[in-house]
């Protein structure tokens, strides 16, 4: 959790302060560069130790994703900023299936997991589970406690898009090349922002 990581991180430093001062060093700890942060914490960081040289290095805070939402770093959905915008391909209206496909796979958004379960969601519909995932495409269905709860597919015509919500917006967004930059404002993001900018990730090591 967040309280943890932050105080994980308090605790490492007030041990490395007292090591220096039992080993009777001269060493000045006030001129220490520590190296510390994650997302979890980076708002929750205080400079507890008066140590001013201190840099933080959160992962993704500028994306957030499901991950975080499940940790406490970012309240709601709307707090996120990094989506996978993809098109409805398949309506399956059989018994069996009663989803829809879109065309967004492990290869935009990879298969890592998290506490909530499945590989991504729906912006804006709890009510949805992205419950099977392949390389190119990824099955969208109703939750349902019985499985039989009708998908509502006059809400997803064939050709529209939808948002998805990494499980992990590091790895997504180094599935692409460029990112279109929205400027939701006062306005929610959806599939109906406009595009602002286009940015040119750094790439490599």
């Amino acid at each position: 959790t967040t309280i943890q990581d932050h105080s994980m991180i308090l605790g490492f430093l007030n041990s490395l302060r007292s090591h220096l001062n039992f080993s009777q060093t001269k060493f000045d700890v006030t001129s220490l560069i520590i190296s510390v942060g994650s997302t979890p914490s980076m708002f929750s960081h205080d400079n507890a130790l008066s140590i001013p040289n201190i840099e933080l290095h959160p992962g993704n805070y500028v994306f957030y994703d499901r991950q975080q939402l499940w940790t406490g770093a970012c309240s709601s959905e709307e707090s996120i900023g990094g989506f996978v915008l993809c098109r409805i391909i398949g309506h399956y209206e059989d018994e069996h299936r009663n989803a829809i496909m879109v065309d967004a796979g492990a290869t935009a958004l990879t298969k890592e997991s998290t506490p909530q379960g499945n590989m991504c969601s729906v912006l804006g519909r709890p009510d949805l589970e992205c419950y099977r995932m392949s390389q190119e495409i990824t099955m969208i269905r109703c939750k349902s406690e019985d499985g039989v709860k009708c998908f509502p597919f006059q809400e997803f015509p064939l050709g529209s898009t939808v948002l998805l919500i990494p499980n992990h917006s590091c790895l997504a967004a180094a599935c692409f090349d460029k990112y279109h930059v929205v400027d939701g404002g006062i306005t929610p993001v959806s599939t109906k922002s406009e595009v602002v900018e286009t940015w040119s990730p750094v790439k490599k090591w």
